[in-house]
């Protein structure tokens, strides 16, 4: 297996490293979560003329064909950044279940505006009592007239404060389906919170909401097995996410080290301190073979994915706590400080650690699968015969 990158992919990763770095500093993003809206709509429609909205997309959908393996370049660029507009919400996870589960006019109508930069949609699945069981839905769908009349409460719904229309899941005769509602659809509420990294949410009320019969997916589809199946890619970047900022984090201590003069030497001179910053490289590189092994594995069978892609989420969830902590102790107390991005990646480190399952969940879930025997020692990649 060549586990090098190809020209191309080099070309992407460098393109998005700059284009952030140029256009999403540290300093911008402040003023970004400070604003009204926490949104940059100059940055999405620069995303878009670049193609990263359509880079997951199949080519006939109006996509650029990009993988797994582009997705996680993206993705360790947004993580440096600490980029709050909503890739992964939008294009990875909701923008992949309409392409999966959307019927050609839904693919057109909605993917071609998120494409386009136009549309931003937002998968409004789990519930208070939801948890990790993706399963555990409340929310009713019945047959009314020619549609359909939806009730549901679906909390903290990442992206939904940008959304102009919400993937709703909902049960109907008894199955977990999704539905297109839009966000100005009468009967909605949307309640915008306010997270610990600075991003925002949304609390949603579906009181008795009308929609079109049009407005289902995937009608025999299994739609569960699809959402299960999204979130796994979404944890594979998040794994991706995680990785650029351990990466920053690591670079940023190495530099401020270097400069803090104590005891008239540089802090990187005392070897205690030098041990300490090459256990946080170690854990880096812990992390980047996590997700590699995780990106690889989002195509792969049932079994092997859910191996792949919960074991880096457990793995990552640990050594990134350990690497965010060292990078704030070594800072000392500029590492509190709003002027610095230290504090700022540790926080969305620790909001990644509850978004689409603890690292508890998934260690818990990695374990379940090692259990049969074939799984845990069988190909990374395939399916055990």
């Amino acid at each position: 297996m060549d586990l090098n990158y190809s020209d191309e992919q080099l070309l992407l990763k460098e393109s998005a490293e700059r284009f952030l770095k140029e256009r999403y500093d540290f300093e911008r993003r402040g003023k970004i979560i400070a604003s009204e809206t926490g949104f940059d709509s100059g940055i999405w429609s620069d995303m878009a003329d670049l193609g990263w909205l359509a880079l997951p997309f199949a080519e006939e959908n109006g996509g650029l064909g990009g993988g797994a393996v582009e997705i996680s370049l993206i993705m360790e660029a947004v993580g440096r950044a600490l980029m709050v507009e909503p890739y992964l919400t939008s294009v990875i996870l909701a923008g992949g279940l309409v392409e999966k589960l959307g019927s050609e006019e839904q693919r057109v109508e909605i993917l071609g505006g998120l494409i386009a930069g136009t549309s931003r949609p937002a998968l409004a699945h789990a519930e208070r009592q939801t948890g990790f069981d993706l399963g555990n839905i409340a929310a009713t769908a019945i047959r009314s007239g020619e549609g359909y009349l939806i009730s549901a409460e679906k909390p903290l719904v990442l992206g939904g404060q940008f959304a102009d229309v919400f993937l709703v899941s909902a049960r109907l005769d008894g199955a977990v389906k999704l539905f297109a509602v839009p966000a100005d659809a009468s009967g909605l509420t949307s309640t915008e919170v306010k997270l610990v990294d600075g991003s925002r949410a949304s609390d949603l009320v579906l009181d008795n909401v009308r929609v079109a019969a049009s407005a289902l997916f995937g009608a025999g589809a299994d739609t569960l097995a699809e959402i299960e199946a999204a979130h796994d890619r979404a944890n594979a970047a998040l794994a991706s996410e995680a990785v650029g900022i351990m990466d920053a984090l690591m670079d940023a201590t190495v530099a401020y080290t270097k400069e803090r003069v104590q005891f008239g030497k540089p802090l990187a001179a005392f070897q205690a301190l030098q041990h300490r910053m090459g256990e946080m490289a170690v854990k880096c590189q812990e992390a980047r073979g996590s997700a590699l092994l995780a990106t690889l594995s989002v195509d792969a069978p049932r079994s092997m994915r859910i191996r792949g892609v919960s074991g880096a989420r457990a793995k990552i969830g640990k050594v990134s706590r350990s690497v965010a902590q060292e990078a704030i102790q070594l800072h000392g107390a500029m590492g509190f400080s709003e002027e610095m991005p230290v504090g700022a990646w540790f926080r969305r480190l620790y909001a990644m650690e509850n978004t689409f399952g603890t690292t508890a969940d998934h260690l818990k879930r990695y374990g379940e699968i090692i259990r049969d025997p074939a799984v845990l020692s069988g190909s990374l990649l395939r399916e055990p015969v």
